[in-house]
């Protein structure tokens, strides 16, 4: 299971986003956001509600904390960088969305 510094670190790199432009939006240094990432600061209320908006997710995604319905946004950005890069077209990618549906009533 993830930890939430991990999951906050992969949010950013799945974006491509490099350190200092999350800690610019957070309005502090690197270095404070890069002990964020590590794991040596835990991230407070106030933090966690800025990077979930900043990454449009839940609180919940960044805590690692899932309900049933919860969809994995991390998995869906890099699935649809794969569509983009494989130029799926619309059958195939109809035929893919019915499939992640089938998996996610389970």
């Amino acid at each position: 299971m993830k930890k939430p510094f991990e999951i906050i670190r992969d949010l950013r790199e799945d974006r491509d986003l490099k350190q200092k432009d999350v800690a610019d939006y957070l309005k502090m240094s690197r270095t404070t956001y890069n002990h964020y990432e590590l794991g040596h600061t835990a991230l407070n209320e106030d933090i966690i509600i800025k990077l979930s908006k900043f990454y449009n997710v839940t609180p919940n995604f960044i805590l690692n904390y899932k309900t049933e319905n919860e969809i994995n946004d991390v998995s869906v950005l890099k699935l649809q960088k794969m569509i983009e890069a494989e130029n799926i077209d619309v059958d195939k990618l109809i035929n893919l969305i019915n499939l992640c549906k089938n998996l996610f009533k389970k």
